[in-house]
C-alpha cells in the first residue's frame, strides 16, 4: 500500500491543489477526507518546516493554516514569509482563538480569510470558493 507522501505527490485531477498546515493530525485528516471527496487536490503537514518543504516543490492554490503552531513559528509568521517573497498564493487562516486582534493582524498580513476552529464545511468550502475566484480586473 503506498505511503501518503506518495499519494500526496501524485493526486487525482480536481478543483484545485490545498496545503493544510496544522499540528491536530485528527483536524488535518478529517479535512483531508473532506476536501479530496470534493475533489480538491491536497497536501497536508503538520510543522512549519514539513509545510516550507512542501512550498518549495510545489504550487498551491490555497493554503489553510492553523494560526499556532507548537514547533516555535506560527500561521502568521509563515504568511507573513510568503508575501515577503512576493508569493500570493491564497491564505486561510484557522484559529481556536477567535480574538479581534489576531484576526487584524491577519488580515493585515495578507490573509485572504479568517476563520474561526471548529469550521463548518459548508464555512470551509465558502472560503476556498472566495480565494479560487479569479480576481476583478482593475478598471
Amino acid at each position: 500500500m503506498p505511503d501518503q507522501a506518495a499519494k500526496d505527490a501524485n493526486p487525482p485531477a480536481g478543483k484545485g491543489r490545498i496545503l493544510i498546515v496544522d499540528d491536530d493530525r485528527f483536524f488535518t485528516k478529517v479535512l483531508r477526507i473532506i476536501l479530496t471527496g470534493e475533489n480538491f487536490q491536497v497536501n497536508s503537514a503538520v510543522s512549519l518546516a514539513e509545510a516550507r518543504a512542501l512550498l518549495r516543490e510545489t504550487r498551491f492554490d490555497v493554503i489553510i493554516s492553523d494560526l499556532r503552531m507548537p514547533d516555535g513559528d506560527d500561521g502568521l509568521s509563515r504568511l507573513e514569509q510568503l508575501r515577503a517573497e512576493g508569493n500570493p498564493v491564497p491564505f486561510i487562516m484557522l484559529t481556536g482563538y477567535g480574538e479581534v486582534g489576531n484576526y487584524m493582524v491577519a488580515m493585515n498580513a495578507g490573509a485572504t480569510e479568517y476563520l474561526n476552529k471548529p469550521v463548518r464545511a459548508e464555512e470551509l468550502f465558502a472560503a476556498i470558493q472566495n480565494c479560487l475566484r479569479p480576481a476583478d480586473p482593475e478598471p
